[in-house]
């Protein structure tokens, strides 16, 4: 902290990029883009994805209200799905009854850092043709069948405020290991006017 207030990083500098760095080699995830917290991880991530606004999106109902909120200011209308008793993750047998014509996602939380069985989610997701949202803000250092959370689904999102596994303090991460997608999400986190490849209007309701 004192070596980039020395330097006069007040925002993302070379400190930023090496924690990506290191984030994106141990969850195998390649491409990372900071946020300013979990939810707000989340927001960005949905926003890139370009959802159609009144589109439903299915969520775990023992959650952080930042799951639904963040649907919510994306436009979407979250749907929730009881979770299973002994894990606290989504049950997954639950899942397919609800979806609609109008489902486009499906979130995967690890809740409490427990894997969820994010392989049935995704198997189930492909066959209906579905985006697969992983919950991973409790879950960093968490490995599912070998494999290290955050870079299990279409998109994925990380928490590192002061009650999570790594704590920057406040902060958050939206992970992914589609080039365009996350191309879509940095362009949103900087804000930039370049945006001609995204519905910009989509935003722009999402604050009205």
């Amino acid at each position: 902290v004192t070596e980039s207030i020395e330097n006069k990083w007040l925002t993302e500098g070379p400190k930023s990029q090496e924690f990506l760095d290191h984030l994106r080699e141990f969850t195998g995830s390649k491409y990372a883009v900071l946020a300013p917290n979990g939810t707000l991880g989340l927001f960005l991530g949905l926003l890139a994805l370009e959802i159609p606004p009144g589109s439903e999106i299915i969520i775990p109902n023992f959650t952080f209200f930042a799951s639904a909120s963040s649907a919510i200011f994306a436009g979407l209308t979250p749907i929730f799905i009881d979770v299973d008793e002994q894990t606290f993750n989504i049950d997954v047998n639950k899942i397919e009854s609800a979806i609609t014509s109008r489902t486009k996602a499906i979130v995967a939380q690890h809740t409490f850092g427990l894997p969820c069985n994010i392989d049935e989610i995704r198997k189930l997701a492909d066959s209906r043709g579905l985006i697969v949202i992983e919950d991973a803000t409790h879950a960093l250092g968490g490995f599912k069948d070998n494999k290290p959370v955050g870079s299990l689904a279409d998109v994925s999102f990380f928490s590192t405020d002061h009650t999570k596994t790594i704590s920057t303090h406040l902060g958050g991460i939206a992970a992914t290991n589609d080039h365009k997608l996350a191309e879509k999400i940095r362009k949103i986190q900087l804000q930039s006017p370049y945006l001609s490849d995204f519905n910009v209007r989509q935003i722009l309701l999402t604050f009205m």
